[in-house]
């Protein structure tokens, strides 16, 4: 027999049924969860690990920054040199950056498009 929905009592019986085998199942995890021990470190512990993270991130940050320092002084210094002992060579130079930038923007532009 069908109801007003089109769904018959049967499948509705199964269904309810299913529903509250599902609340029960959640109910009997939840159970299980809350009988657990569980065990949390003292507050000691996690200050410890907090200070020794900021540490290392301080060494990462101050390897790292002073490389860019040596990177960029290095770069400026060849830069300033050509420009002043060898013009046509840093203009070359600066061409070439300039076809190799426009050249790499558009293959990464063509493998978006093509993705």
């Amino acid at each position: 027999m069908k109801n007003q929905k089109g769904i018959s009592s049967k499948d509705e019986q199964m269904d309810k049924e299913f529903f509250f085998e599902t609340i029960s199942a959640i109910h009997n995890g939840l159970d299980k969860l809350d009988s657990m021990d569980i065990y949390t470190p003292d507050e000691k512990w996690f200050e410890q690990m907090v200070l020794n993270q900021q540490e290392a991130q301080k060494k990462k940050f101050l390897r790292e920054l002073t490389w860019f320092i040596i990177c960029a002084g290095l770069i400026l210094t060849m830069v300033i040199f050509t420009m002043l002992q060898v013009p046509v060579l840093f203009y070359m130079l600066q061409a070439i950056t300039v076809a190799v930038a426009a050249f790499s923007g558009y293959k990464g532009m063509q493998k978006q498009v093509d993705s």
